[in-house]
Formats: structure tokens, C-alpha cells, sequence
């Protein structure tokens, strides 16, 4: 009679079956291993030589087309910033907000206007106070696109007539469009002096409204939201003047 296999022999048989059949699968869902990396040493001896044979140079081009480049992109999407100190680039600032198409507001800018010049003005002894107006004309007492052209209209009518501004008229010959925070939210304004700690969105010639209208950037309207409040050397008095200074 054949001698018998000892049970410990088979179930390490059957263990060592089992382990190749499971490095089997893993290679085939998981893949070959990875590629290996080349040493630090011949990473710093190919550095090495590029220097010997001027390919710094090459490199440090290449540098400086790139952070060219991410500033190029930057401007196109971020635009100019203004300076609150010197306020000497009111121009090109000014050409930022009319590189569009003109047209419509669109997004939150016009939820913005609608908000901000939908009512009606109250004179007072220094500017006028804008109580808004939830009378809309849409379904279920909604905003219609009616009352949004209205408001966009109440916001051209101030600026040709020259009324309904905040503040006092610095002489320079500019409207600005501003945004500030309230109790109930932000909201915009017009000003005819630099408003400082305030978020200046947008330029208009007091002499050539239409031209804002007509070719302005909305986009970069509500780009300047995102931005810092204007600051500087002449914001002496945080965050606003004196009334009694407004006054006299």
C-alpha cells in the first residue's frame, strides 16, 4: 500500500496555487510596475552639461515666456488695477470698461442695476436718498425684463442729466459707477470724486455717455467686484468724510 501525501504537504500546495493564481490577476488589472525615475546623480550631471553647452540660457527664456504669458492672461481676465495713490491710469482703466460690445447687462450686474436705481430719489440737504422699489411688473410680483430695462434706463437718465450722485464733484470730468455693502446687500451708485473705500466698477465721461453704453465690458464690471476696495493717500478720513465737511 502507497504511502499517504502528509495533509501539512497538500495545503501548502494548494497555498502556493493560490498566490500565484492572485499575482496573476494583480498584474492584469493593475498593469506592469511603474518605470523607475533616473537617480538624482544623473539628473544633476544632464544639468550639468545643458549648462556647460548654454542651456541655462534656453532655460531661463523659456521662464520668461511663460510668466509673460500668465501675465498676459492675467490682464485679459483681471484687467488694470488702480493705483489710489496717483490715480494715473484713469485712462487706461477707462479702456477696459468700454472693450465690449455695449448692449444689455447680463448675470449679477444687472440684478445689481435692477436693485440700485429701481425706485425712486429724495432730495435732501446734501444728496439725494434712493428708496427702492419692489413694485415689479413680472408674474407673481417678479422682476420682468421690462423693469430690468427700466432701472438701466433710471441709471442713463441720471448721468445725462447730471443728478442723483453721491458725493461731491471733484471737476475731472467723471462719472463713477461704484458698489457698496448695506444692510441689505450690495448695491451701486453714482459719484462724480474717486470713492475711496468704496469698489469703483466703472468710468463714464461726463461728455460722452453714450460712448459707455455703447462698447462697455460688463464682464469686466462684475471682474472689479472681486477686487479691493479703493485706497489711498487722500482717504485720510476712514471710511468716509465728515458730514459737516460735505455741507459747507
Amino acid at each position: 500500500m502507497a504511502s499517504r501525501v502528509p495533509r501539512s504537504l497538500g495545503i501548502a500546495l494548494v497555498l502556493a496555487l493560490g498566490a500565484q493564481l492572485f499575482l496573476q490577476t494583480c498584474q492584469a488589472f493593475v498593469g506592469p510596475t511603474a518605470t523607475r525615475h533616473p537617480p538624482r546623480s544623473r539628473i544633476w550631471a544632464e544639468k550639468g552639461e545643458a549648462a556647460e553647452e548654454g542651456g541655462v540660457d534656453k532655460a531661463a527664456a523659456r521662464k520668461e515666456q511663460r510668466v509673460a504669458r500668465k501675465i498676459r492672461i492675467k490682464r485679459q481676465r483681471w484687467g488694470v488695477d488702480l493705483d489710489g495713490d496717483k490715480l494715473d491710469n484713469l485712462d487706461e482703466w477707462y479702456a477696459d470698461t468700454i472693450s465690449g460690445n455695449g448692449g444689455k447687462p447680463t448675470g449679477f450686474i444687472k440684478d445689481l442695476i435692477l436693485r440700485s436705481f429701481y425706485g425712486t430719489w429724495h432730495p435732501r440737504r446734501v444728496n439725494s436718498w434712493f428708496k427702492m422699489s419692489r413694485d415689479y411688473t413680472g408674474p407673481n410680483k417678479q422682476p420682468s425684463e421690462t423693469d430690468h430695462e427700466q432701472a438701466l434706463e433710471n441709471l442713463k437718465t441720471n448721468l445725462r442729466e447730471n443728478k442723483n450722485y453721491m458725493g461731491q464733484d471733484d471737476g475731472n470730468g467723471w462719472f463713477w459707477l461704484a458698489c457698496t455693502q448695506t444692510p441689505i446687500g450690495l448695491n451701486l451708485y453714482i459719484t462724480k470724486s474717486p470713492p475711496y473705500g468704496e469698489r469703483p466698477l466703472a468710468l463714464i465721461r461726463e461728455d460722452n455717455i453714450d460712448e459707455f453704453f455703447d462698447k462697455v465690458n460688463w464682464y469686466m464690471l462684475f471682474v472689479r467686484l472681486h477686487k479691493m476696495n479703493l485706497w489711498g493717500g487722500k482717504a485720510q478720513e476712514f471710511p468716509y468724510p465728515l458730514m459737516w465737511k460735505l455741507k459747507t
